[in-house]
């Protein structure tokens, strides 16, 4: 969708959807047993398997958010995660890769015209895995940048065929006070070695393994800047022009971490829901008839659809400014990503009545519902989804107290 289109795709067809695209969630359903078939074995793995990955490909699903012009679909994220929430009810791992990986086709889409050629020019279905955290340190030299540096929680990685790494110049750079600026870095898949750190008690199949770089060459066209991410001056917007690709970047990155955990109690639920219908506890007592797991449950179901509807509405929300020609406003930015970041305390907190009403069975390697409440557990530690300092940000906006923001 070039040259100055304003809608952005959904899955109704609007937008100029490609033909057949509506049938993505139909067929992400039909993938449920399949995903939920191998979850324990990505798990035993630590890494999703070929065959899941191969499927999400085949489907279109890490081009949702690609350029229409280099062969995707050119969605709205909206699409992204609801595949991700549903995905997430048989396999929590998969649908956090998916989500993950799928959202860096709209990374990718800012950097310079020259960088996204690179990937997408020889091969369309080429994707793309990252490390946001700041653990490259680049030095100018003459073209671009010789990088260097050490990188935590690549999902996916396995899988990817090119990397997106944060990283900071060193002193040197055109700053001209030469300090350290912050920039993504595009990087082949064969510049880099996998330390295979991934030894944790949750998300396990996403393969979140660590990275290294001892020394590569960084053309400057495959870098891009975090300042013009936040100003809306990426290179790539001079010829990706939808709205969708003004939509705020850390948005997506936001919920790509925490809308996993909103299918993944969705499934824990009704993996409970099957297990104690007819299950009497040691008390003698019908599971199905205690009113405090009724109460727990239904609270979980519409907690689950609060949480989806939440979702849907910010970034409703933020599509309709864009294509008007503005951008969502800051304050409003704020309250999105605290109520994306506490998606996985929430879901958390639920679970827990689940888990301890699904009495010691849960507590056996193998239990599907011991499996579900341990990716919940790791959703929550993510870095992004330590809510409370958000929450502190949007507090002190709402005083008028000043303040620096550029993870928005």
């Amino acid at each position: 969708m070039q040259g100055g289109a304003t809608a952005i795709m959904d899955e109704t067809g609007g937008g100029g959807m490609p033909s057949g695209l509506g049938s993505l969630e139909r067929a992400a359903r039909q993938m449920l047993p399949d995903l939920a078939a191998r979850a324990e074995a990505g798990s035993d793995a630590q890494r999703l398997s070929p065959e899941t990955v191969a499927t999400f490909r085949q489907a279109g699903f890490f081009r949702l958010l690609q350029p229409a012009a280099l062969g995707g679909h050119e969605a709205s994220p909206r699409l992204l995660f609801r595949l991700q929430a549903l995905l997430a009810e048989a396999d929590m791992s998969a649908s956090w890769v998916l989500a993950n990986m799928g959202i860096l086709a709209f990374h990718l889409a800012l950097f310079d015209p020259r960088a996204q050629e690179d990937v997408w020019g020889a091969d369309p279905g080429a994707i793309l895995a990252s490390s946001n955290m700041p653990g490259g340190r680049a030095e100018p030299v003459p073209g671009g940048y010789r990088l260097s540096g050490f990188w935590r929680f690549s999902s996916g990685v396995d899988h990817a065929d090119w990397l997106i790494l944060g990283g900071l110049c060193q002193a040197g750079s055109e700053l001209e006070d030469g300090g350290l600026e912050p920039r993504a870095f595009l990087v082949p898949r064969d510049a880099v070695e996998i330390v295979r750190d991934w030894d944790v008690t949750g998300l396990r199949g996403t393969g979140s393994h660590a990275l290294r770089i001892g020394e590569a060459f960084v053309p400057a066209h495959r870098t891009h800047r975090h300042a013009d991410r936040f100003a809306g001056t990426s290179p790539g917007l001079t010829v990706n022009r939808s709205a969708l690709y003004r939509l705020p970047l850390p948005q997506l990155q936001f919920r790509a971490v925490s809308t996993s955990s909103i299918g993944g109690l969705k499934g824990m639920l009704a993996t409970f829901l099957a297990q104690n219908a007819d299950r009497t506890s040691m008390m003698a007592q019908k599971i199905a008839e205690d009113p405090h797991v009724r109460g727990l449950c239904a609270e979980t179901a519409a907690t689950a659809s609060e949480m989806l509807a939440a979702m849907e509405q910010s970034f409703a929300a933020m599509e309709e400014a864009v294509a008007a020609g503005g951008e969502p406003p800051l304050e409003e930015r704020r309250i999105y990503r605290l109520s994306a970041t506490r998606v996985p305390e929430r879901c958390l907190a639920l679970a827990s009545g689940l888990y301890r009403a699904a009495g010691a069975a849960a507590l056996y390697r193998g239990s599907p519902i011991g499996r579900m409440y341990q990716d919940l557990l790791a959703a929550r530690q993510h870095a992004a989804n330590q809510f409370e300092l958000h929450g502190r940000a949007l507090g002190a906006a709402l005083f008028g107290q000043p303040g620096e923001d550029v993870l928005l």
